[in-house]
Formats: C-alpha cells, structure tokens, sequence
C-alpha cells in the first residue's frame, strides 16, 4: 500500500509539473498585436490608393520586427469625410487603448476639430493628406502635419509664376472649405512681396452665364493667370466652366487636384501647373523605391495619398521605436528632436509641421501629372 502511495505521488508531481511546464510555453510563444488606427473615408473610391499605402507600409513594418517588438495590425475608420462623423470616430478612437499615434483624417476642418479630442487622451494625431499650416497653433496640439504646409506651397507657386513672367493674376477658391482660403491668403501673402498683383479674388461660382462676367473682368484687368484652391466639386464646375468659356490663360492649381481624380478636359490639362511634392515617376532614390515596391504589391503606380498614407505609417512606428515608448509625451520629445528617413529624405518636425518635402510644379503629359521642368530648382520645403 505504502508503495502505491509512492507511486501515485510521482504521478501527480509529474502531472502537475507538466501542466505548469505548457502553461510556460504558452506564454513564451504567445506574440502581442499592436492596433494602429487609421481614419479616411474609405467608403469612398478614391480611398482605395490610400489604404494600398498604409498596407504596404504595415506590412513593410512587421517584416522589420513591428514597433517595441510587437507585430502591428490597422484599424480602418470610415470617417465618411463628414466633420460630425470625424468626432465620433475620434472620441472612440481616443477612448480606447492601442497605439498612441493616430493616422487621420483627410479634410483640413475635420483635423483642426478632431485635434485637442486626441491630445486630451494622451494620443497624438499624424495628418497625412491636409496642409494647414492651422495645425501649429496650440489648441491643436497633439496634431502633426505630414505634408508640406500651405505657405511653402504657395510660397513655390508664386516663385514658380515670378519665373514665368506672371504679374497679374486672378484667384479663385472654395468659400466654405478652410483649406482653400488659407491658402489663398498665403498665395497673397507671398505675391505681395514678389510684385505680382492680384485682380481679382472670388470665392463663389456662379452659373455659367454670370461666370462670363468674371472673365470679362479679368480680360479688362489683364490677368494673365488664374490660380484656384477649389476643392471638391467646384474643381470640376471650374474646369468645366473655364473650357466653355474658351479660357487660353495658364491655370495654377493646388494639389487637392491629385488627391482624387477630376473630370478636367484635354484642352484644360494642357494649361494646368499643379503645385504638389510626390514624384511619381521617379526612377531613383527612395522614391523609386517605394514606387517599385508598391508596382509589385498592387500592379499600378501609386498616386500622392498612397505615398502620404505610406510614409505616416513609417514615421509613427520609427518615432515609437526611437521612443522605446507608446507615452505620448516621449513620443513628442522624439518627434521634436529626431529626423526621420522617409522616400523624401531625412524629415523633421519643426512646431509639429514636417520639414524636408521638396516642392514643385506638376504639368499634366498623358493624363498623369509629372514633374515640370522648373525654373524655380523645385523649391525646397
């Protein structure tokens, strides 16, 4: 009897010391995800390059050992592009635990509104596609700009009409949009100080009858230029309008005109400069690169928002990784004293704008928008 006692104990120790012994395993073997959210309104057609973007970059970033170690998966919000929505999108978002940075949203008024709504949560916001100058400004700290801002933007287009012979000019934006008459003001800001002058200035598009008398007004004021920030629609109702109005004047455009497509005739592409930053015909350098590398993930070339969404991703996890730390207050002294290599270059935060995109023209050849021959060098942000 004693030596089945014996017997039955070593059994139960056996037991007992292999379950501890999985367990162990278990734990060892087991690897963490991290969550990254990403909001743009992917409800949409246009979102589908975007989205490419910040996969490829994801993926890109988990085969190089993720952030802090952990594998990282996205989170796709659908903002719906709609400012009510951002803030409820936000406020979840904010609430929730994950990853600290945000990567978000794609409407300049939807940034600056959503902003302190992660900043007061300890999370930080990186902007990839906006380029208000806005977000600098206290209230919206927490919020990274990671495009060029409105000024340097408006600062090479202006250099770039200097170059052309340009003095005079008409300007046409959209009246409710944030993004359009910030930017008109630093394209006035900095034709003041070239000498260029401004004709006529209107943030309404009439019918197509009374949009006549805007163009017989910059007839008799001698406007030899027309620079638009429209977004949305009235992009199309202005092209559409120019053309049957026989418009022959050079056509300065923003680069909210690549961030989706347009219907823009021919005749209209032909005498369209498009002030943008993504070359994406480059054939050398980390561009190239990452053109190549997202041709071989998607068949296409990607387009400006796949590049944006691409190189936010790739900032957040190398700030998080230079951090050794998800606390938001790390991650700003990193952002605030680090560069960062991206298919740009080595880029910087200076008051949580990004330094370090080159800028320049854009002129329409087949349908795609490539670098002009700038006069200019193409400007340096």
């Amino acid at each position: 009897m004693k030596k089945n006692r014996t017997i039955l104990s070593i059994l139960a120790i056996f037991v007992i010391g292999s379950v501890l012994c999985f367990g162990c395993t278990a734990k060892t073997t087991k690897t963490s995800t991290l969550s990254v959210d990403v909001v743009y309104p992917f409800s949409e057609d246009y979102s589908a390059s975007f989205k490419n973007g910040i996969e490829l970059a994801a993926k890109e970033i988990n085969d190089q050992g993720g952030i802090l170690n952990q594998a990282i998966e996205i989170n796709y919000n659908d903002d719906g592009n709609n400012t009510n929505t951002a803030v409820e999108v936000a406020t979840m978002i904010a609430e929730k635990p994950g990853f600290p940075i945000v990567i978000g949203h794609r409407s300049t008024d939807d940034v600056l509104k959503v902003a302190s709504i992660y900043n007061q949560n300890n999370k930080l916001l990186f902007a990839p596609i906006i380029a208000s100058s806005k977000v600098s400004l206290g209230e919206n700290e927490g919020a990274y700009l990671c495009a060029p801002s409105d000024d340097e933007m408006a600062a090479e287009m202006v250099q770039s009409m200097t170059a052309q012979g340009i003095t005079k000019i008409a300007m046409v934006h959209t009246a409710s949009n944030t993004y359009g008459k910030d930017y008109i003001q630093k394209v006035e800001e900095h034709a003041k100080q070239a000498g260029i002058e401004i004709v006529d200035a209107v943030s309404y598009l009439p019918n197509l009858d009374y949009f006549r008398y805007y163009v017989k007004k910059w007839d008799s004021l001698g406007a030899q230029a027309i620079v638009t920030a429209c977004v949305g629609n009235d992009i199309t109702t202005l092209y559409d309008y120019l053309e049957k109005t026989g418009n022959t004047r050079p056509i300065f455009a923003t680069y909210d005109i690549e961030v989706q497509p347009y219907v823009i005739s021919q005749s209209m592409k032909s005498l369209t400069q498009v002030t943008s930053y993504f070359n994406s015909t480059a054939t050398v350098g980390s561009e190239a690169g990452f053109i190549q590398a997202y041709q071989k993930a998607y068949g296409k070339n990607p387009d400006l928002p796949a590049a944006q969404a691409y190189v936010s991703v790739h900032l957040a996890a190398d700030a998080a990784n230079k951090a050794q730390s998800l606390e938001a207050e790390a991650l700003k002294k990193v952002l605030a004293e680090n560069s960062f290599d991206s298919i740009y270059g080595s880029l910087n935060f200076n008051k949580r704008l990004i330094n370090g995109i080159p800028v320049f023209q854009k002129i329409y050849v087949n349908n795609q928008l490539v670098p002009k021959d700038n006069p200019t060098g193409g400007g340096q942000s």
